[in-house]
């Protein structure tokens, strides 16, 4: 009965049809079910469900949204909830596509076990770097790998990634001041090219 109740609660969020309902269905049993998983149907809807209120579409959380989201609260230690907000924030700032996310989670929990940051440092600092990041060119992995090797320099995820973001932000000069000492740096040349661009 919970699980047809969150079934129901799934397809209202989503908008979805009574088929498309049966699949979400099947794919909450399926996560349930999976030996290599730890979660129950209960926590597998809770997953869905903020995929689908993040935004994802039934065919992105079938094609192995929901199946990484589940892997990156287990490999973390993170919440259900916190996990889908996280995967579905690399998505869409860097364009991953669902059936490319089990690569992402490697690096995610990479990110976590290689640096002194935890899933809720992670959080914070892609909440605060990576829209950014993606922005100017940043690929994931560089995101991943600068805020691993940074983390040792800051108190939180946070902090790491506002510093990140602030770093990015003024490699264009904000000042006359600013530009002239980049020219003097030889970080932009005489021709005005910048070689953190063009290098």
């Amino acid at each position: 009965a919970n699980m047809e109740q969150q079934v129901a609660d799934i397809g209202s969020v989503m908008a979805l049809t009574g088929d498309e309902m049966k699949q979400v269905g099947t794919l909450i049993a399926d996560l349930g079910l999976d030996p290599k998983l730890k979660v129950s149907a209960t926590e597998a809807g809770q997953a869905i469900e903020a995929l689908g209120k993040n935004g994802l579409t039934l065919t992105q959380i079938m094609d192995g949204a929901a199946k990484s989201t589940v892997l990156l609260a287990n490999s973390t230690g993170g919440t259900f909830g916190q996990a889908a907000d996280i995967a579905t924030s690399a998505m869409a700032q860097f364009g991953i596509a669902a059936k490319d996310m089990d690569g992402a989670i490697n690096q995610i929990v990479g990110v976590t076990v290689k640096s002194k940051f935890t899933i809720d440092d992670y959080a914070l600092a892609i909440a605060q770097a990576g829209g950014v990041a993606s922005s100017v060119g940043v690929s994931f992995a560089d995101f991943n790998t600068t805020i691993a090797a940074i983390s040792p320099l800051f108190a939180s995820g946070s902090d790491a990634g506002t510093s990140f973001k602030t770093f990015l932000q003024t490699l264009i000069p904000k000042s006359g001041d600013a530009m002239e000492a980049m020219k003097q740096l030889g970080i932009v040349t005489a021709d005005g090219q910048n070689q953190f661009f063009t290098a």
